[in-house]
């Protein structure tokens, strides 16, 4: 075993030895305990390998999002399962090189190996285990009445406890097979258990097995499945598990309790953690715990004080990533940090939630439009520079150009000239206005009344023309030399000249009206536009007059087109992202993140970033999941908007903002 010390003191008298933080939030870890290796993987499908010191050994990065993860005791095997269809279990080495790929069972829920190394099995919501060899040979295969949902290796003895979700406890003894290298899994016992299961842990020799059930405590059973009573923390108890011996138990509640145990049932030590832990273990001799949080902490607790030579003050919190030795797959150096400024901007948690942002690059500065009808102006130094009129009428809209911002109603528009620092209230009588682009500099304004009244206005306030429709309007894009174009709910793309004559141009299906953008910075000659038809998944280059020129077929239905820069980026309703250039060749693919109010922009170095909001969670990352820098909300999370000066993001009542130029830093 590792760290084997000669103390003798049994008082307990917790002392924090380290925090690491992930990258991104936590996911999971396991525990190699005779290695004193520690696996931990996080939502930016990166992988982590610590000493029990709190030290990066090595990491690398999943091919897709991780399910399930193990590590064996002696740390020469981990076995990874991702959501992946030709590759969902990846078997690897103790140092990330991949020793076998194989696919999942279906619906696979959960993925262990034996203590050793030696084998590895796959859980699967639809009925059986399946045990392969650490290179990817099937080796047996376990089936009970209920399918499994949790399962343990004994240690010392060729025997595996298993239990389904609900109502189910089983034993399994192993046999070696008359053919080589597979096994003759026996089911030898199986009991009821009237409650769910939310993790099964056993000590060395099996006699102490633990149940995490919730309410209904901790219940405890012997090699043979007979319960022999159970432990009650007072909570919802989530995780237990013994020491090798079984001398003593760590359990946590999802109320965020965490307490030591002994055999008996006493509790010696109890705590209330800042957040519920979604990860535990215990080192072998009960002289330590290891736990992580959701926000990406996971830390060790010296439950006798600190060790011989180490002084008592815990040391600093550090972020994972940026000291790697080794790392193989890539992977960024993102980092928990601070807003670069934070300012109040409204007064009450309702005004935020319902507040528009938005972030202009020329110059750099950041807009909150809130009730009632207050629109304010930070610039990239958080001083505010601009507060515009009151305006009338109901709903916020924020548009922006370089030099330009526009905030409006459904009744009336403010236009800011951001360089002369003036705002004006254009004199235009609207009813229910509901498109609105700005070019002010080269076009004026393209306005949407109803849906189906649209017309070109100056900066000044005056309608250079006017048309009222026969059919809704869908989208709205201005693009160069005074032309605009608008797609409708009967399927066509109207393309109006400067003078607002308009020529039709068919194609599209009527109950899928497309979106639409002006061509991305960079297009080649003669392309103005690009549409999207979400159910029908292809994305069209059009000319200026509105004939298309190329056509891409998706592989999903898209939720949203934007444009970036030279880039046109479509996204799903899960969060899948594809970013094409003028040409329509793709330049960037991202995966789900499982929500569609992801917010993308482009890095100063073009990059496209995007911004994503998960419970206490803020993560920026690249498409394909690296983390830039992430940060854990202390209030309410609100609107967000980002460009390439930066992002701004409501917390509770405050504006923060995140400089693009700005060093992530390290969590005080």
């Amino acid at each position: 075993m590792s760290e084997m010390t000669d103390r003798n003191n049994t008082r307990i008298d917790p002392d924090v030895a380290w925090t690491v933080v992930t990258e991104s939030p936590l996911k999971g870890l396991a525990f190699a305990r005779e290695a004193g290796r520690i696996l931990a993987w996080d939502e930016g499908n990166q992988l982590y390998l610590l000493t029990t010191h709190g030290e990066t050994m090595s990491s690398s990065r999943a091919p897709s999002r991780v399910l399930s993860g193990a590590i064996s005791d002696d740390g020469s095997l981990i076995a990874l399962l991702c959501e992946h269809e030709n590759a969902g279990l990846l078997l690897m080495s103790g140092d990330f090189e991949i020793v076998s790929e194989r696919p999942a069972p279906g619906e696979a829920s959960f993925v262990t190996t034996d203590p050793h190394g030696r084998y590895v099995a796959v859980g699967s919501r639809l009925g059986a285990v399946t045990l392969v060899n650490r290179h990817g040979r099937a080796a047996g295969r376990i089936e009970t009445i209920q399918a499994i949902a949790h399962l343990c290796f004994v240690p010392d003895r060729p025997f595996i406890v298993g239990a389904a979700a609900f109502g189910m406890l089983a034993g399994v003894e192993l046999e070696a097979s008359k053919t080589p290298g597979r096994l003759d899994p026996e089911v030898v016992w199986q009991d009821r258990l009237m409650s769910n299961v939310g993790r099964l842990t056993v000590s060395g020799d099996g006699s102490m097995i633990l149940a995490s059930c919730f309410t209904h405590g901790i219940q405890r059973f012997d090699l043979n499945g007979r319960n022999e009573g159970s432990y009650h923390l007072g909570g919802t108890v989530s995780h237990a598990i013994p020491d090798f011996p079984g001398r003593s138990i760590a359990a946590a509640t999802l109320e965020g309790e965490l307490a030591i145990m002994n055999s008996a049932g006493n509790v010696r030590w109890r705590t209330h953690l800042a957040r519920p832990v979604i990860a535990l273990e215990i080192d072998p001799l009960g002289r330590y715990v290891i736990h992580g949080s959701s926000t990406g902490e996971i830390t060790r607790l010296d439950l006798f004080g600190p060790a011989p030579g180490r002084p008592t003050a815990a040391q600093p919190t550090r972020t994972l990533g940026s000291d790697r030795p080794k790392t193989r797959g890539g992977g960024g150096a993102g980092a928990v940090r601070q807003p670069d400024w934070a300012v109040p901007a409204v007064q009450t948690e309702d005004q935020a939630e319902t507040a528009v942002l938005t972030v202009c690059d020329d110059p750099p500065c950041a807009a909150v439009f809130s009730s009632p009808r207050r629109l304010a102006i930070y610039d990239a130094t958080g001083q505010a520079i601009a507060q515009g009129p009151d305006i009338t009428g109901v709903g916020r809209i924020l548009r922006t150009a370089p030099g330009w911002l526009a905030a409006a109603t459904d009744r009336q528009i403010v236009l800011c000239d951001l360089r002369r620092n003036t705002q004006k209230r254009l004199d235009l009588s609207l009813v229910e206005l509901t498109h609105l682009v700005i070019k002010p500099d080269s076009f004026g304004l393209a306005i949407v009344q109803e849906r189906d009244r649209i017309g070109r206005a100056t900066p000044a306030g005056r309608w250079v023309w006017k048309h009222e429709l026969p059919t809704p309007i869908e989208d709205l894009a201005v693009g160069s030399e005074g032309f605009a174009a608008a797609t409708t709910n009967d399927g066509r793309l109207l393309v109006f000249d400067p003078a607002g004559e308009v020529k039709p141009t068919a194609g599209f299906d009527a109950s899928d009206p497309p979106l639409l953008i002006e061509a991305p910075e960079g297009s080649p000659p003669g392309l103005a536009w690009i549409s999207l038809s979400r159910r029908a998944q292809q994305l069209t280059g059009h000319a200026l007059k509105g004939n298309a020129v190329w056509t891409r077929q998706l592989p999903w239905e898209g939720w949203s087109l934007i444009r970036l820069g030279g880039l046109a980026l479509i996204a799903s309703a899960d969060g899948r992202a594809m970013a094409f250039d003028g040409s329509g060749t793709v330049r960037y693919e991202g995966a789900p993140t499982g929500g569609s109010n992801d917010v993308f922009f482009l890095d100063p170095d073009s990059i496209p970033l995007r911004v994503t909001r998960k419970d206490v969670h803020v993560l920026c990352t690249t498409l394909d999941g690296r983390v830039r820098w992430r940060i854990i909300g202390d209030q309410p999370l609100g609107p967000c908007a980002a460009s390439r000066a930066g992002v701004a993001l409501m917390i509770g009542t405050t504006l923060a903002w995140f400089d693009s130029g700005g060093p992530a830093s390290e969590p005080t």
